[in-house]
């Protein structure tokens, strides 16, 4: 137990953190088209590695780019290619999923990291181009019918977040992602004689504790230095792909791909909000934390029971949850592994081609695992259901976050004897994902848009905010910011965390009152119409706009209400 600060602050960041297929999101991400809604019959193992000529692909939508622009094709049959050009679009997207979770199995392989790289920017590449062709095709009044209000929208939005000639950025920045990647997951430092990784280091028992300090802070410093010195790169390349295509900074790009209907000033007015009446309540709710991490510390969590419970807990919230579980395992659509070389932590992606979603984690026995499947899980239902990939992040994180607590509901098959201390947990990190979640924007918005800035500079940045959110009390500090995934993978990602987790909290204050209200609620979000927006999606689940800081007010107060009872029942035991 005299590491459990350490231990937590690396637990906290892992829980927090879901990074999908990380794409850099441009127009790609907007392409208008028809989910596809059969699943296949083949397992994963069967699925081939590239099946498309990337680069051959991208110069037949090109030369239909300038049969288009020069009027030399009818619009309908240049409607009739622009189909078969986005089925094609399908399949180099799912190639390129396939090589990442190829790539994620071994990030120390070469062959696979490059073969990602060079898929991922060609998805970036085609998605813009095939977009260039919908936003010539759509204003032709032959092809009224099938460019409806919603699809011409969707297409002008998509048509300002790529132009051919940030493809060299793109694949820099692809370069630099890889790199970090490679970094993490195989960075060790030299200490006493001997090499260190950081999980040998949190898990020698034989170390005193001055010894495991001298170590850790060892390791802290010499990740932040290299994986800082990446991260500056990153900010120049993104900067000026996002100059490039008319935006001020990264930051607000990073939300306008995001397809958010606020602006990051209103995130900022969020996050006051949040950083007013959440934080204290974070603050005030450690001492039960620690005393549930206490007992919660050392229980193992297998991989085959942990299945057989979360199957069960889901079974019986949401029956319908049991046909994409069974999918999942019937045709290996799932890799739950060990290794050293494997990339560390979660994500859920999914084959267009095939109509699979596919989930990934790396498995480590812990508490946080029945947790980590459930919230992946919710990505993969969502997925599964609704035969397509690209709904706003805020939303797709409802998916997750809102399983995750919804499932606090059936804590008795999950954790047994250890529910009450997992409950208090579960709800301990999701106000830590809502105040990190602001945290971790502000300080991408500072990166961003501080011109000339240094690493010295981004850790005091970093320092200060962890101090003014409170999450210096996890062991924050100002170094601890390389350690998040998302920073480099997924820039301008973290806030849906916040703001989905408002409305994840709403359907766990619910579900203390009804669970068949707050299953009812949780439906209607699972099972929203493709494309739909944010708010239309929580008011007709019952749920309040989750941006708005006067939710956030609410909200705090009815937990503060189920956390005095929490608190009540610890001293209890």
């Amino acid at each position: 137990m005299k590491r459990i600060v350490s231990l937590l602050l690396t637990a906290a960041l892992l829980f927090s953190g879901c990074a999908r297929f990380p794409l850099s999101a441009v127009a790609s991400a907007y392409l208008y088209q028809k989910p596809q809604s059969n699943h296949t019959d083949l397992c994963f193992s069967d699925l081939a590695d590239a099946s498309l000529d990337a680069e051959a692909e991208i110069a037949r939508v090109n030369e239909l780019l300038v049969r288009v622009q020069s009027e030399q094709i009818a619009a309908r049959q240049a409607q009739y290619e622009l189909d078969e050009r986005i089925e094609a679009y399908r399949t180099l997207r799912t190639d390129a999923a396939i090589a990442y979770v190829r790539y994620c199995r071994d990030v120390t392989d070469s062959t696979r990291k490059q073969a990602y790289e060079m898929l991922s920017v060609a998805v970036e590449t085609l998605g813009g181009l095939l977009t260039d062709v919908q936003c010539i095709l759509m204003r032709d009044p032959a092809l009224s019918e099938v460019y409806d209000a919603k699809a011409r929208e969707t297409i002008a939005r998509a048509s300002a977040l790529y132009d051919p000639s940030i493809r060299p950025l793109l694949e820099r920045e692809r370069a630099l992602i890889g790199a970090y990647e490679t970094l993490r997951s195989t960075f060790s430092i030299e200490y006493g004689g001997r090499r260190w990784t950081e999980q040998e280091i949190l898990s020698d028992e034989t170390l005193s504790y001055a010894a495991f300090r001298e170590r850790y802070d060892a390791y802290c410093g010499a990740f932040n230095a290299e994986a800082g010195a990446i991260y500056l790169e990153l900010i120049g390349v993104r900067n000026d792909m996002a100059r490039t295509l008319g935006f001020p900074s990264y930051a607000e790009y990073g939300y306008a791909c995001a397809d958010r209907a606020y602006s990051p000033a209103d995130a900022a007015l969020f996050s006051e909000r949040v950083q007013r009446d959440a934080v204290p309540l974070f603050k005030a709710m450690l001492p039960a934390y620690f005393d549930a991490a206490g007992r919660l510390y050392g229980a193992v969590f297998s991989e085959e029971l942990t299945e057989k419970r979360v199957q069960t807990a889901l079974f019986e919230l949401l029956p319908e949850l049991d046909e994409p579980w069974t999918y999942m395992y019937a045709h290996e659509m799932y890799d739950f592994g060990v290794s050293e070389t494997r990339m560390p932590g979660s994500f859920t992606t999914y084959f267009d081609r095939y109509g699979a979603p596919f989930l990934f984690t790396s498995w480590n026995d812990t508490y946080e695992m029945p947790a980590t499947l459930l919230h992946e899980f919710g990505h993969y239902a969502r997925y599964y259901f609704s035969g397509a990939a690209g709904d706003p992040l805020d939303l797709a994180e409802i998916d997750s976050q809102g399983l995750e607590l919804l499932a606090t509901a059936a804590y008795d098959e999950l954790y047994g004897a250890l529910k009450d201390a997992a409950k208090t947990a579960a709800l301990f990190f999701a106000l830590y994902t809502l105040i990190d979640g602001c945290a971790e924007d502000a300080f991408e918005r500072y990166a961003y848009g501080t011109e000339g800035v240094t690493l010295d500079d981004l850790n005091a940045a970093y320092g200060q905010i962890c101090s003014a959110y409170g999450l210096d009390l996890l062991g924050s500090d100002g170094r601890s910011w390389v350690q998040i995934p998302h920073t480099f993978q997924s820039p301008m990602y973290y806030v849906s965390y916040a703001v989905s987790m408002v409305a994840a909290l709403e359907l766990f204050v619910l579900s203390e009152r009804s669970v068949p209200d707050a299953v009812a609620a949780y439906r209607s979000i699972l099972f929203r119409d493709a494309g739909a927006a944010l708010s239309d999606t929580v008011r007709a689940a019952g749920l309040s706009d989750p941006i708005d800081p006067e939710t956030v007010t609410r909200l705090m107060r009815d937990l503060d209400e189920r956390i005095t009872s929490l608190d009540e029942m610890r001293k209890d035991l």
